[in-house]
This record gives C-alpha cells, structure tokens and sequence, in this order.
C-alpha cells in the first residue's frame, strides 16, 4: 500500500522570518493519513530568515531528529542546554509533552534550511539500551561524499555504523544520487516506509516524485527507486506505532479465537 503526498499538499505557513512547510498536519484529525504516518508524526521543511527562527511545541513525547541542509542554527531542546548545528548535521533530542524546542539562525545574510522529524517515543528510549547508550541529545556530520550515491545510515536504535543513537527502533537513510542511480531497500516483515524528496527527481513505481514530494509505503517487501535527475533522498525505516501494535494484537487475539471455535 502506498500514500504519496505532493509537495503542494503540505500545509504551508508564511509568518514573519519563516517559512514551513508541514508534510502532516497536527490540526487534521478527519484524515489522519495527513496527520501522521505511523510513528512518523512531524516531517517539517523550514527556511529561516536571516536572525529568524522557530519555536515548536511539542503535543506528545517525541524523538526529534533536526537536519540542516544549509546554514548554521542554535538549536535549544527542552532537556539541553543550547548548542549549534551546521551544514550537512544531524542532531537527535528528546521533546516531551507540552515542551517547546527553540531554532534560530545564527547568519546575518543568508538563508537557513532545516528539517525536522519528530517520531512517536516508546519506553524503549529509557530501558532497552545499557547507561553509555543512553540516545542523550548528540549531533554528527554527514558529508556528502559518505552519502553519495549510498544510503547512508544517519540514526538507528543503537549507533550502529557510527549513527546517532535514538534508542527505538527507528533507522534514518540519507543519499545523494545522480541521474540514472537506483537504490533498493529492502524492508523486514511489520515495517514501513517513508521516503521525502528533498531535492531532484526520482522515479519510483512508476510514479514520478519531485522536489518536496513524499511516498508512505506499507506491506511492501522493498523501497526501489531511480534518480531522474541529481537527486537528495530521506529514508525512514520505521517500526509499529503503539496503535498498529494495538491492533496488531487485536487480530492475532481474534484469529486464535476464531480457530479455537470460542
């Protein structure tokens, strides 16, 4: 099963020093495919002004991963002190509910663009990691030469491959392609996907993804695609949210009863 979300469909907010655009939107609760994908609740696109900035409050506790594609930020999260995060950097946080995070450029003549995704947190976060594992706020950079034409993997449960750590599992892809490079990425049995265009053109199903858009699969046994012109790609490779789970185990419960004769 597939969702796609154009770029145009996203909610965009113009206010003073920022733009965003907002793949889900919070605010929709008749179509809750708008409203989330999973545990994929917030995939936000921000362009900051020159000494503008954003304050995000937070609805639920959340993991936040923040991308800065380019510029410089100082970026303040709920449980950490205020830290800087440059081009090409990627910085994970805990948010917690009715919590509010800070970014601000730091420039003075240019532009900053920033992505934020925020993932559903589970009491994974705190107990399935031994103490110097612990998914503390931390920050890597990423060049863009160990993401060429690769996924790279940017965050995970436990830091493998020298990612960041999240604690849940939850694993974040990033690649940049040129025209005619096809990637394949194959999904265990219970996940999905979600892949964001961040810039270029790909071709995917038979479906042609531009700048912005966006591809929720689920029940699918891989992510394929192929670059149609330079390209830049987010992958997430997501697990069950709590409401999956939930029913999940409602069908499973109802198929063995179902074969008990009860």
């Amino acid at each position: 099963m597939m969702i796609i979300r154009k770029s145009e469909e996203r909610r965009y907010l113009d206010v003073k020093d920022q733009k965003t655009w907002m793949t889900f939107d919070p605010q929709n609760m008749v179509d809750l495919h708008q409203n989330h994908f999973g545990v994929l609740k917030i995939l936000n696109e921000e362009i900051l002004s020159p000494g503008g900035g954003f304050i995000l409050r937070a609805e639920r506790d959340m993991i936040v991963v923040t991308y800065v594609r380019d510029g410089v930020i100082i970026y303040k999260a709920p449980l950490e002190e205020p830290d800087t995060i440059g081009t090409k950097e990627f910085q994970n946080a805990r948010v917690l509910n009715n919590s509010s995070q800070y970014a601000f450029n730091t420039s003075e003549s240019e532009d900053a663009h920033v992505f934020q995704c925020g993932f559903e947190m589970d009491d994974c976060v705190d107990n399935c990691l031994p103490e110097p594992l612990k998914p503390n706020a931390t920050k890597k950079l990423f060049t863009h030469a160990e993401r060429q034409g690769v996924l790279r993997l940017i965050a995970s449960a436990d830091g493998k491959d020298a990612s960041l750590i999240l604690g849940q599992d939850l694993q974040i892809y990033s690649t940049y392609l040129q025209n005619g490079n096809h990637i394949i990425h194959e999904l265990s049995q219970g996940r999905s996907a979600w892949l964001h265009v961040v810039k270029g053109k790909i071709l995917m199903n038979g479906l042609h993804l531009q700048t912005g858009d966006g591809i929720g699969l689920s029940e699918e046994k891989a992510v394929s695609f192929t670059a149609k012109s330079p390209a830049e790609i987010l992958l997430f490779d997501l697990c069950e949210s709590k409401e999956q789970k939930e029913e999940t185990t409602k069908s499973k419960t109802a198929q063995i009863k179902q074969t008990a004769g009860v």
